[in-house]
């Protein structure tokens, strides 16, 4: 591995915890309360009501999405960190 792969592993590796710990002091906890809001207003929506239906569900999709994103980022940072691990346990010709 050469210092630049090296060091774009650990950028990911601190973008990755840097994340995690948003994560775990924040977005959780956002993330659940949006969705519990967005599933309160989709069952109090009356019937028929497709324009603010598709509005909840345009939320819950970009919700989930950054969720995604967020996890992406996590799983990165995992995959990045095995890679520097095994890099530093392979021997050098």
């Amino acid at each position: 591995m050469n210092p630049t792969e090296r060091e774009q592993l650990e950028v990911e590796v601190d973008k990755s915890h840097q994340v995690k710990r948003l994560k775990d002091k924040f977005l959780d906890k956002f993330f659940a309360d949006k969705e519990r809001q967005i599933f309160d207003s989709i069952k109090a929506l009356p019937l028929g009501d497709e324009k603010n239906l598709n509005a909840m569900h345009m939320m819950l999709k970009s919700m989930q999405s950054l969720q995604s994103e967020v996890n992406t980022v996590m799983n990165s940072g995992t995959m990045a960190s095995m890679s520097l691990s095994e890099g530093i346990d392979k021997p050098k010709h």
